[in-house]
């Protein structure tokens, strides 16, 4: 058994007669800040994991040495990490699946005894007692992933597409119940409806334009005029330009009025 850094380095074989293997570093899982779900003295770690083992294959192995609770992955070590590996995939019809890449696992024992066996082993065998291997890789791996991928049943199907329906049509339902009491939702968000003495706008195309004028209309009047230097200098220049403006219209008037009149004394 070889130790590195303090990992045990462990082959992952794929068939018995397999000579150069790839090698998994495993240790028991131990951070200062403790995950409730890694609960510490249950919690192994393993390292190097390649992108074709799967949850049920490290079940099926680490199952010889206990009973396992739970077998999760992520991209690399963190509290954090697992969540963003599952993130977006347990949604219906949703297309996002875990990275095809190397990972890190966290195995779950029942019991605290099981650690001590899991890192006892010489390798992990990923075959069967005929000496079949128990994981999917290269075409194979992706003919499968094509076909996860179409519901070609149209019964389950329907079942699957009602399912999603009816829970939708339940959120729905709740989210508009809280908009007329006013509580907050799971995520802590408070739908505003229309109903009650203080309810939120009808955001329509027509009442966004009218907002949109109304803000528009108040930022003009809040204008500051003769504030500045130039503004002051423009607002003389104009009110000159006006007067003279004025008394050439005087000038005119005045000649209109000396030739309208009969009676011309000189």
């Amino acid at each position: 058994m070889v130790e590195l850094e303090g990992y045990i380095v462990v082959p992952l074989r794929t068939t018995p007669q397999a000579k150069y293997c790839h090698s998994v570093y495993m240790r028991e899982h131990f951070i200062r800040l403790m995950d409730p779900n890694k609960p510490k003295g249950r919690t192994l770690f393993v390292l190097n994991v390649p992108p074709y083992v799967t949850e049920e294959s490290l079940k099926t192995v680490f199952g010889r040495t206990g009973s396992i609770e739970a077998v999760e992955f992520a991209a690399r070590p963190g509290k954090e990490e697992t969540i963003k590996w599952y993130e977006g995939t347990a949604e219906p019809f949703s297309s996002t699946r875990p990275p095809f890449t190397f990972k890190v696992a966290y195995i779950v024992f029942e019991k605290a005894s099981s650690i001590g066996k899991a890192l006892a082993l010489r390798s992990i065998d990923l075959f069967n007692s005929s000496g079949e291997c128990i994981v999917k890789s290269g075409m194979e791996l992706w003919h499968e992933e094509y076909e996860e991928n179409y519901i070609f049943d149209a019964h389950k199907a329907k079942l699957q597409v009602s399912k999603y329906i009816s829970g939708y049509d339940k959120r729905e339902r709740a989210a508009a119940e809280a908009a007329k009491t006013g509580e907050a939702d799971a995520d802590g968000w408070v739908t505003v409806g229309k109903e009650g003495r203080n309810a939120g706008f009808e955001q329509k195309a027509s009442v966004l334009g009218r907002l949109e004028q109304k803000v528009a209309n108040g930022n003009k009047s809040k204008e500051l005029k003769n504030f500045y230097t130039f503004q002051i200098r423009e607002g003389k220049m104009q009110n000159i330009v006006e007067m003279r403006k004025k008394f050439e219209e005087d000038k005119r008037k005045i000649e209109l009025l000396k030739q309208s009149r009969r009676f011309k004394p000189f």
